[in-house]
């Protein structure tokens, strides 16, 4: 799976609240851990710009961190809120069997392995040159507004996580790709 610099940061600044919500046994939707997040970190813009559509990749990082380790498989405890039951790409797993894992588990014992992944993962994703902002919202609009470029209409509540790719080295058409990916289902691309 494609992975970004921000997919990197916003894991490292998740882990911590799934750690907690595993020592104390909860389960909680998409929507409610970006309501956690945007909580703990209210300053955070990219947090405030959570959607529950853009937490799968993010919640991946996490996810091969466990997986590379045999660890419990944390990101199972995040449902959807409509059958909650994990995303799709978890049904391989036991769900209800790793969740009592996950709360069984001592995840002390791992903290400092996931920062220290966590800062690879990013050092290996970070970009030579980070683009100005203003540079990246008029690369968005030009790429955006050109007829030959169809995009779902989701694609719009993706405007800032777009802009973040291109600042941190994406091109235009890489940061639209990896983001219209998550607008469109399965098989239908």
């Amino acid at each position: 799976m494609a992975r970004t610099l921000l997919d990197v940061q916003l894991a490292r600044l998740l882990y911590p609240l799934l750690i907690e919500l595993a020592t104390a046994q909860e389960i909680l939707t998409y929507g409610q851990l970006i309501e956690r997040a945007q909580a703990r970190y209210p300053d955070d813009q990219r947090v405030a710009n959570l959607i529950p559509v853009r937490m799968g990749r993010i919640l991946w990082v996490i996810y091969d961190f466990v997986a590379e380790r045999d660890l419990p498989r944390l990101t199972l405890i995040i449902v959807s809120a409509g059958d909650q039951y994990p995303g799709s790409a978890m049904w391989q797993h036991d769900c209800s069997a790793e969740q009592q894992r996950c709360f069984a588990f001592d995840w002390s014992t791992v903290d400092q392995a996931f920062d220290l992944y966590g800062q690879h993962s990013e050092k290996a994703v970070t970009p030579l040159r980070r683009v100005p902002r203003e540079q990246a919202k008029q690369l968005m609009a030009a790429h955006y507004h050109n007829p030959a470029h169809v995009y779902p209409s989701g694609i719009r509540a993706l405007r800032e996580t777009i802009i973040e790719n291109i600042m941190n080295g994406l091109s235009v058409e890489e940061a639209f790709k990896i983001e219209a990916e998550l607008l469109t289902p399965p098989g239908c691309a």
